[in-house]
């Protein structure tokens, strides 16, 4: 099955086919809530998997594509739940309504109104001053009707991203298929990295806290010649990192390596994107551990890693779980002062998100007296006494940023095992969950069972991808098939493990699922690479069969002489 296009051609369809049940469900969900879904958005999302087909025909008859199905077929699944997520969110008039309140009263108008319809007897309905007979079912309720037109679906960036996300795809599998062009990438690895920092640089000044236009990320598509950067140094000296003394190498070998892997952190530090930096140095750290296999390397590099993640979750703690131990606060408080705001902002969140910190808190009191600042009532309200300090800086903290987490998690609690049903939840509360929570929107509608769909088809991709950089033949392939995995794997994990609390949120975007900005172009690039190695892998495999059976055959002939 690894190699033959049809079983996974059949699989292709099938989602296809379910995701037709899966529109049909929401739009009849859509109609109960009084609103109409637009028939040309489904079209236009159904017409997606045209191209998908093609490309996977293209792989099979121009690229003679002899690798592992599994990466395209489990990205593909996972790019059909995200599309179906999407098309579930923009399709509730509440969700990108300005005026929220206005859109969910009207829905719930249309709710109460069919409840009564329903359930209500001829005394009920006179009491509360209405016809005796209800309505015909088709005249009960106004439905609101789409007005998503075929202009919109042309221009909209949902239909232009995930087209250029698998040019992107096919683009980055015919270069990284050619052995001319990885030589050329790996001598000219640390160029390609400084080059790249011109228009990173570019668009992080003139970005808004790290987002440009369109909510997006505009160094997102810079992680592939970063990760290609440090494979490349790395590829290069990763024998000399073996001569060691006491489990450390050499100061000339590890240097450059170390200068390499410093360089993505800078522009992340500067904005405070520590999601990608926790990315990034998962991504480098399992670089560093596929091409050193001493053992004392291993074990002082994994020490050490620990070391520093144990000391940044020690001042990162808020200050009454600090309490609970003795000593922890002495020991936690220079390393508190020297932590970012951002990063205790998101630990208190992670540890204890429902109690909103003091407004005297060094790293909350700013944000708390900037909001107090835009409203001058609320000002008014906490200068009256500290109780109604303590109540202002409670709402301003669920309404600035406890607010998305809490959502996401009643969500997530609501959907139990097989969900509220598509189109019947209330993802439309959390402000995006078409991007950084779109898992919460989607547990909360189709449950643990859906939750669990997008865990495991990210591991099997995983799984895949760690094959893939098992069978390379080379080192540079290699560590460039274990860093794209490890870059989607830890990102899931991230996203996942954030949403759920089983880790402290980040804002990083769910791959091949959120489908915003530049997330899906460059996880659809990255397939790509990871498709053209798995290709490589193939073909090399089949090539030294054949010169080991030549000297066979040679052998046979001459004994038969």
């Amino acid at each position: 099955m690894r190699s033959r296009l049809s079983s996974h051609l059949f699989l292709l369809f099938a989602l296809a086919a379910i995701e037709v049940v899966g529109y049909i469900a929401i739009h009849r969900a859509a109609l109960i809530r009084g609103y109409e879904t637009s028939l040309i958005g489904a079209g236009r999302d159904l017409l997606i998997y045209l191209p998908i087909v093609v490309m996977a025909f293209w792989l099979t008859r121009a690229k003679k594509f002899k690798g592992s199905w599994t990466l395209y077929t489990t990205a593909i699944l996972l790019f059909s739940i995200g599309m179906l997520a999407q098309y579930r969110l923009y399709s509730d008039p509440e969700y990108n309504a300005r005026n929220k309140a206005a859109a969910r009263m009207e829905k719930t108008e249309t709710l109460r109104m069919r409840y009564i319809n329903e359930n209500y007897d001829a005394a009920k309905r006179q009491m509360m001053g209405l016809s005796p007979t209800p309505p015909p079912k088709d005249a009960e309720v106004r439905v609101k009707e789409a007005d998503y037109t075929i202009a919109n679906a042309l221009l909209s960036s949902y239909t232009w991203i995930p087209v250029i996300s698998l040019v992107a795809f096919g683009l980055a599998f015919s270069f990284c298929a050619s052995d001319r062009f990885l030589s050329w990438i790996q001598r000219n690895s640390f160029i390609i990295v400084l080059l790249t920092l011109i228009p990173l640089a570019v668009a992080i000044v003139s970005s808004s806290a790290g987002k440009a236009a369109g909510n997006t990320t505009p160094w997102e598509p810079a992680k592939v010649p970063f990760l290609l950067g440090f494979a490349g140094i790395l590829t290069a000296r990763y024998k000399d990192l073996a001569r060691t003394y006491w489990g450390i190498p050499r100061a000339r070998d590890i240097v450059p390596l170390v200068v390499m892997a410093i360089i993505p952190f800078i522009p992340f530090f500067a904005l405070k994107d520590f999601g990608q930096m926790l990315i990034f140095s998962g991504a480098y750290a399992t670089l560093y551990l596929v091409a050193v296999r001493r053992w004392p390397q291993l074990l002082l590099f994994v020490g050490s890693v620990m070391l520093v993640i144990s000391i940044l979750v020690v001042g990162a703690l808020p200050r009454n779980i600090q309490e609970q131990f003795p000593l922890l606060p002495t020991i936690a408080r220079p390393i508190q002062k020297m932590l970012p705001a951002r990063i205790q902002q998101r630990f208190h969140l992670w540890l204890d998100g429902f109690d909103p910190p003091s407004p005297e808190e060094s790293w909350w009191k700013k944000d708390f007296e900037e909001a107090l600042d835009k409203d001058p009532r609320m000002k008014e309200l906490a200068g009256q006494s500290e109780a109604m300090k303590r109540s202002v800086n409670t709402d301003v903290w669920f309404d600035k940023l406890a607010f998305q987490p809490a959502q996401a998690i009643f969500g997530i609690a609501s959907g139990k095992t097989t969900g509220r049903g598509l189109g019947l939840g209330f993802p439309e509360v959390i402000p995006i969950a078409d991007s950084d929570y779109v898992y919460a929107a989607i547990a909360e509608e189709m449950g643990l069972a859906g939750g669990a769909l997008v865990v495991l088809a990210v591991l099997i991709f995983v799984i895949a991808g760690i094959r893939t950089s098992i069978e390379a033949r080379d080192m540079f392939t290699k560590l460039c098939a274990a860093g794209l995995t490890a870059f989607m794997g830890i990102q899931a994990l991230v996203n996942i493990g954030g949403i759920t609390r089983a880790l402290p949120m980040t804002g990083i975007t769910l791959p091949f699922v959120s489908h915003g900005g530049f997330s899906l172009i460059t996880s659809f690039a990255m397939l790509g690479m990871l498709m053209a190695f798995s290709h490589r892998n193939a073909k090399d495999a089949k090539a030294g069969a054949r010169v080991k059976r030549e000297p066979e055959s040679a052998t046979s002939l001459e004994a038969v002489q």
